[in-house]
């Protein structure tokens, strides 16, 4: 597989100010990111992330080290549409509209205006933000910026792209969506760099991730890698009690143990969808929040 990021000694120190020590944001690290990976960042706050997320997207000048994205700088203007960045924070221009804010993001990346005008409807229907018309961004809430700002960063539909926290503000369904994006990308070979606290996300979403602590690399690996233990689980369906007691008696005389026997349930995504408006998980009439 082709490598997307590639990150040599790669290292970051604020410079301090008046008595106060610099600070080493990143300590030197090396990191390759393969297309089609969903790599998921993690630490405590402080530990770096964001800063490895601007060094990658070239917002932040390394102290050493090299970064290489698709085999070029990141300030490449060939990566100009190739490399998306979502910052965490409110967005810019409150008086534009959804679409005038993309169509606006479309110019900036030269993007061809029918093209972008087309792009930015899918964009905002996937995103449950078609219904927003004439609306300020002034007046929408957290949860619609946020929204309003992956629209705008999958806008170039690039083939790098990195998130800080996209979810931060979401509602269950609004962040059930951008996990399903974020599969659909991966499957069609684009990069995904996430740094995110809401680790059950990153675990469905991410085939591997980084640990990050004082701006030092920690741990990297799959979730079995990470997290694998030497005990076996066996998932049965189909069987009533009487078979569910052979079942356990096979285990016994293996000598195995049954721990416990539990009902399967869903996801509590699972009872989002049925409770909004159609019960059926479309995005349609579903109330802006």
């Amino acid at each position: 597989m082709a490598v997307a990021i590639s990150l040599q000694r790669l290292s970051v120190t604020y410079p301090g100010g008046f008595r106060r020590p610099p600070v080493q944001a990143l300590r030197p690290l090396d990191l390759e990111v393969a297309a089609g990976a969903v790599l998921g960042v993690l630490g405590p706050n402080g530990s770096g992330k964001t800063t490895l997320l601007r060094a990658i997207a070239g917002l932040q000048r390394p102290t050493t080290g090299t970064v290489r994205v698709l085999d070029l700088p990141p300030h490449d203007r060939a990566l100009r549409r190739a490399l998306s960045f979502l910052p965490d924070g409110p967005l810019p221009f409150g008086a534009l509209s959804a679409l005038q804010f993309l169509r606006y993001m479309g110019a900036l990346l030269q993007l061809p205006a029918a093209a972008a005008t087309a792009r930015a409807q899918a964009l905002l229907e996937r995103l449950d933000l078609l219904g927003t018309g004439r609306r300020p961004l002034r007046s929408f809430s957290t949860g619609m910026q946020k929204r309003l700002a992956i629209a705008a960063a999958l806008l170039p539909e690039p083939r790098v792209l990195l998130l800080d926290e996209p979810t931060a503000g979401l509602d269950p369904l609004g962040s059930a969506v951008v996990m399903t994006i974020l599969q659909e990308l991966a499957q069609a070979g684009c990069c995904v760099l996430l740094a995110s606290h809401h680790l059950q996300e990153v675990e469905q979403v991410c085939s591997e991730v980084i640990v990050l602590a004082d701006g030092e690399l920690r741990a990297r690996g799959t979730f079995d890698q990470l997290l694998g233990t030497d005990a076996t689980a066996v998932v049965v369906r189909g069987v009533d009690a009487a078979g569910l007691q052979a079942v356990t008696e096979v285990v016994r005389r293996s000598g195995g143990e049954v721990v416990r026997t539990e009902r399967t349930r869903q996801h509590l995504f699972a009872l989002f969808r049925r409770l909004r408006p159609g019960g059926n998980g479309s995005g349609s009439g579903r109330q802006q929040a």
